[in-house]
């Protein structure tokens, strides 16, 4: 995602409108689609049809699309004004059925498939015991990538069908379902909130060093507690030393509400735990979070094959609570659902930072992780696209910017035209091993 600094906390996550993405463009108020066609003429925009005929898509004839070759456009753009004809449009009645309602939108990962896939004709023919997951190992690195790729080695069959997250049965019988956006939503709030504690932390710690008191109680801290404050303050700094955009930082608006925290003490054998998590559009406001089944082990303990898809969480947002236990068949069939959001996801993310160098820590998590390549595509369909659209009533065209299940509906397809790595993966240590640091592309400045 892209910060603007000039504007208050509140706008930090708001999504860009189609004014603001064509002001990039074209300097004039009220910008008509007219315009854009003369625009057009000079700059060449990418448009989202085959012909790359702007003039055809309006006259509404003589155009074809094909997902697969637009997201080659898209991802080549550099730059340029992107215009997506209505094929791409997914209305909010439209929007409903596909996200929680319809089954055909859902990659699984438990299909019989995929088990083929990995297991060969060993596979079961009904569910994977947890001993089978751990003989297995059965990573979500490995699991996820293998439907990813599925789609990606049979794309042809798939492009034109809209896809919106992958999902799993857990041992209850519920069903969990992440989308591809919201994992990236959780991971860039999960940057945003290092990015805050950097802005905070450092001159608080730096000041209860001073004075061997905690800010927020005036109790006299121990020598440990210093210990722990001065490393981390040497360890920030150290980070912003070789942060290109560490200045950036320090303008960030933000409160120590924008942190995320543990509450309380951990439960379930510590396989529970509650975390404060901060609101994206009300910077006043935080959720708190429930994760259970986490799977916080020593490292090299099997159970955390088969622990990682028992992974739950509870939060108050409106996606949980609208986007959750929604595909019944019958009033007395189907099975309740966990739809993973982004508060979620952030937590998860945080709570194994917070465990990474403990003897119990969380190895493994659910929920893909960006690469470089994929958070350019996504910012240039946030940023810098826009979707004509035609109204039958009044024989006019309008702009839309892309709502998210559009944009997630296009990421499906940007990983059926270049495979899982080239798009995500949930295995950090590869991103450390190649020296990349996400920050950088998960949250940027303006």
């Amino acid at each position: 995602m892209i910060i603007n600094l000039s504007t208050p906390r509140t706008e930090y996550f708001a999504d860009a409108t189609p004014k603001e993405i064509l002001a990039q463009y074209i300097m004039k108020n009220n910008i008509t689609v007219k315009d854009v066609q003369r625009y057009h003429v000079s700059n060449q925009c990418v448009i989202g049809t085959k012909e790359q005929d702007l003039d055809a898509l309006v006259r509404r004839e003589g155009y074809t699309i094909n997902s697969l070759d637009l997201v080659e456009r898209i991802s080549g753009s550099n730059g340029k004004l992107i215009i997506l004809p209505p094929e791409y449009r997914i209305e909010s009645e439209d929007v409903r059925q596909a996200v929680v309602y319809s089954l055909d939108t859902l990659v699984k990962l438990d299909s019989v498939v995929l088990r083929r896939e990995l297991l060969g004709e060993k596979a079961p023919k009904g569910k994977m015991s947890a001993k089978l997951k751990q003989q297995e190992q059965w990573s979500p690195e490995k699991v996820i990538g293998a439907a990813l790729e599925y789609l990606h080695s049979h794309k042809e069959e798939y492009a034109e069908k809209t896809l919106c997250s992958y999902s799993w049965f857990g041992k209850d019988n519920h069903r969990r379902v992440v989308s591809l956006y919201r994992a990236i939503q959780g991971a860039e709030l999960r940057a945003f909130q290092d990015y805050a504690a950097f802005r905070l932390l450092i001159p608080t710690f730096r000041k209860e060093l001073r004075t061997g008191k905690s800010c927020q109680t005036q109790k006299e801290l121990t020598r440990e507690e210093l210990d722990v404050r001065k490393e981390k303050v040497e360890r920030y700094e150290r980070y912003l030393k070789n942060h290109h955009t560490a200045k950036q930082i320090q303008q960030l608006d933000v409160l120590f509400t924008d942190l995320i925290e543990l509450v309380a003490i951990p439960f379930a054998y510590s396989g529970g735990r509650i975390m404060r998590v901060p609101s994206r559009s009300r910077p006043e406001r935080q959720y708190e979070v429930k994760l259970t089944s986490v799977p916080l082990l020593k490292s090299g303990n099997a159970t955390a094959y088969s622990l990682v898809w028992e992974l739950r969480g509870k939060c108050g947002c409106e996606d949980k609570l609208y986007r959750s236990d929604r595909r019944h068949q019958a009033i007395d069939k189907g099975n309740d659902e966990d739809f993973f959001c982004a508060h979620e996801i952030a937590a998860s993310y945080s709570l194994r930072k917070m465990n990474e160098k403990k003897d119990a820590m969380i190895s493994m998590l659910p929920f893909v992780l960006p690469t470089k390549n994929m958070m350019d595509f996504v910012d240039t369909l946030r940023y810098n696209t826009v979707m004509l659209e035609f109204n039958d009533a009044t024989q006019r065209w309008s702009k839309h910017a892309l709502n998210h299940t559009e944009i997630e509906n296009l990421l499906w397809k940007k990983v059926m035209a270049e495979g899982y790595s080239a798009c995500f993966t949930t295995d950090i240590s590869k991103f450390k091993e190649q020296k990349y640091d996400p920050h950088l592309d998960l949250v940027k400045f303006r």
